[in-house]
């Protein structure tokens, strides 16, 4: 199918694809009006022909880190053509089917729009938009180069306005844990390597409604957000809010 349809708990998405349908509805109910009410079709031959005029031959590409389709030849229509015409019908039923078809880029044309809105209430650059509420967030150890540590609720909903948005160098992270593991090229002794987001935040409530997993830094300053498609890391240059136990046991 070429036409874009996708809700993956995002509200405009969700709305988008339901704008979509009621240009699609106004256009049919408009072509059933203009009709002569003898050639009228019944209502659920109407749907059925729209829901097959939308397939499509399309061509996917990627727009915005998105995959998209395009719609270039109609399959549909030539299939609806080719029974209805037998049957001397098309004509009662070709602006429907055409209008399955031009549904595509109606889908399309929402899904731009959303991508548009989207950029604007949940701006990827902006940590709150993936930790929007931090009230019940718990702290996990994932990785033994971690300390046990406690985390500071206040301070992290203090402190979450100073993280800013960098780009992730994961090459430079592969090749810091590379020289952990091999510092000498006959160096056959164990060693301990030392991740660099150890930890991972619980809990966490987003605007989107995405689901993702948050890493936090071994220092406490960093944030490495994962999402289905991307990758986000944040910085900060403030304080940790991590407390460490053995810190705090001194």
């Amino acid at each position: 199918m070429g036409f874009y349809l996708r809700y993956e708990g995002n509200i405009i998405d969700l709305l988008s694809v339901i704008f979509a349908w009621v240009i699609i509805a106004v256009i049919i109910v408009r072509i059933y009006r203009m009709q002569n009410v003898e050639e009228r079709p019944k209502i659920w031959k109407i749907i059925i022909v729209v829901f097959l005029g939308l397939f499509s031959f399309s061509y996917t590409f990627p727009l915005f880190n998105e995959p998209f389709s395009i719609a270039i030849l109609p399959l549909g229509v030539w299939i609806l053509y080719g029974l209805l015409n037998r049957k001397e019908r098309w004509g009662a039923y070709r602006k429907y089917a055409w209008t399955g078809f031009a549904g595509n880029f109606i889908f399309l044309g929402t899904a731009l729009l959303a991508i548009g809105l989207a950029a604007l209430f949940y701006p990827k650059d902006e940590v709150r938009t993936y930790l929007t509420d931090v009230s019940g967030v718990e702290l996990l150890v994932i990785h033994p180069s971690g300390e046990v540590a406690e985390l500071d609720l206040t301070r992290l909903d203090d402190d979450l306005s100073t993280f800013m948005y960098e780009d992730s160098d994961v090459i430079m992270w592969y090749e810091e844990i590379r020289e952990q593991i091999w510092p000498e090229e006959e160096s056959e002794e164990p060693v301990n390597v030392q991740e660099k987001f150890p930890y991972l935040l619980t809990g966490v409530k987003t605007k989107t409604r995405e689901m993702m997993q948050v890493y936090v830094e071994q220092d406490g300053k960093g944030l490495l957000i994962t999402t289905k498609s991307n990758q986000y890391y944040f910085r900060s240059k403030t304080a940790s809010f991590l407390e460490v136990r053995g810190m705090l046991n001194e």
